[in-house]
């Protein structure tokens, strides 16, 4: 049986990629995940400047923070238009089937490797209780699907940002791709990413080098019936999986493009793959009256200045003025802090229409949101403490998915960029 054979009974499919071509500089057309900087227009329009005319995914995607502009349908309608013209002016090559095996180097990992490859949707279901090989790690908010499902239904390209995590202490798998890809020695991009994203590179693995490789990955199935965890962009690969369900029932036949999503798989235990929390910020709330309620919904008791770093059952909260609480709350054995209090803060929005919560990558993000000079006092932060990778997997297939954000695989700018693609047109 033929490497490809054995890998589709995995739930994995060997994708024709596609990589900036001869003469599309690959530092202007990489650009970060859409969901980063939701709440930095900043950062999104330094990303314009830098790219300008230059051949870009920006054209591609809606970055998050847009979303709310009142102009979803006309946004997603240029970026599927921006894909056209990408293959019809050749920006993109495409390579004979196979995968690439990332090096990335960030302000924060001197090292990251992960591996580029396709997923079949019917492998990967995300409702609740699932027990599918591929599985969510966070609650799906389904609120958050139609925008990236209008880019997706009529898009010509898949353009992903979506990280799979593998439960690999051996290295088994990436220790086997990186054998294949020396042995291959064929590099397909080498460059900087642009606003401090740090360095990366991508080497192929032709569809015949692949023995090993399949035999790591068929070891792994083996040990779990959970294969892949969806560590970021769960929301982009739920958007993908609606999309092929749709065609599926239109008629589309059983191998159609759309039934696979191109995604980056990394092992949950290389030392460059670090998890943060993701922080809380609330707008348009009164900070005295959000903050008793918090205290009797959580069991709050002071315990000091909050800071990064908190463990347990602590969380920090921030206020208007710059000053920093620690509490700690009660939080169910085997449970993160995070789980009582989206539990709150839910019931809370609910209660108040005018509130609104961002989810925020970054504890100093935190502390400038909140006390930005134009914030007229409405806003509250909620510092969350680290989660324990270590625990990861144990708790996905024994308990289910954690709350929606709540962690983030790297800082900000460590996240996935937009580099490959493959084609959804049959």
């Amino acid at each position: 049986m033929t490497s490809g054979a054995r890998l589709e009974k995995l739930g994995i499919t060997i994708p024709e990629i596609l990589v900036p071509g001869v003469g599309t500089a690959p530092e202007r057309w990489a650009v970060i995940a859409c969901d980063q900087f939701s709440s930095e227009r900043i950062y999104w329009e330094e990303t314009r400047r830098q790219v300008g005319n230059a051949p870009s995914a920006l054209n591609l995607i809606i970055p998050e923070c847009y979303l709310e502009d009142g102009d979803r349908e006309e946004r997603a309608d240029k970026a599927n238009a921006a894909m056209i013209d990408v293959m019809e002016n050749g920006v993109l090559n495409k390579l004979e089937p196979g995968f690439i095996l990332v090096d990335r180097s960030t302000p924060h990992a001197r090292r990251r490797q992960g591996l580029v490859l396709a997923i079949d949707l019917e492998a990967y279901d995300f409702s609740e209780g699932s027990k599918s090989p591929i599985r969510p790690t966070e609650g799906t908010i389904r609120d958050r699907l139609p925008p990236r499902m209008a880019v997706r239904r009529a898009a010509l390209l898949d353009l992903p940002h979506i990280l799979i995590l593998i439960d690999d202490p051996g290295n088994l798998v990436l220790g086997a791709a990186e054998a294949a890809a020396v042995a291959a020695d064929e590099t397909v991009y080498d460059f900087d990413l642009m606003q401090g994203g740090g360095h990366i590179t991508g080497r192929r693995i032709p569809e015949d080098s692949m023995d090993s490789l399949t035999a790591a990955f068929e070891t792994l199935s083996r040990r779990s019936d959970l294969l892949f965890a969806v560590g970021d962009g769960n929301h982009s690969l739920a958007s993908a999986r609606e999309i092929w369900r749709e065609k599926k029932a239109g008629g589309a036949r059983s191998n159609h493009p759309a039934r696979y999503a191109l995604v980056e798989v990394e092992n949950i235990h290389d030392d460059g793959l670090h998890f943060h929390p993701i922080h809380r910020v609330l707008f348009g709330v009164d900070f005295q009256d959000l903050t008793g309620y918090l205290e009797k919904a959580l069991g709050a008791e002071s315990a000091g200045t909050s800071g990064s770093g908190s463990s347990g059952g602590m969380i920090g909260i921030v206020s208007p003025n710059g000053s920093e609480a620690l509490w700690k709350i009660r939080v169910p054995e085997g449970r993160l802090a995070v789980e009582p209090l989206q539990d709150a803060l839910d019931a809370y929005l609910e209660s108040h229409p005018n509130a609104e919560i961002d989810y925020i990558h970054s504890d100093e993000s935190v502390r400038e949101l909140v006390t930005a000079a134009d914030s007229d006092g409405d806003r509250l932060g909620i510092i969350l403490p680290n989660p324990d990778k270590g625990t990861f997997f144990r708790r996905i297939t024994e308990i289910g998915p954690y709350p929606r954000k709540t962690f983030s695989i790297g800082e900000a700018v460590e996240k996935r960029y937009y580099l490959e693609a493959r084609r959804l047109d049959p």
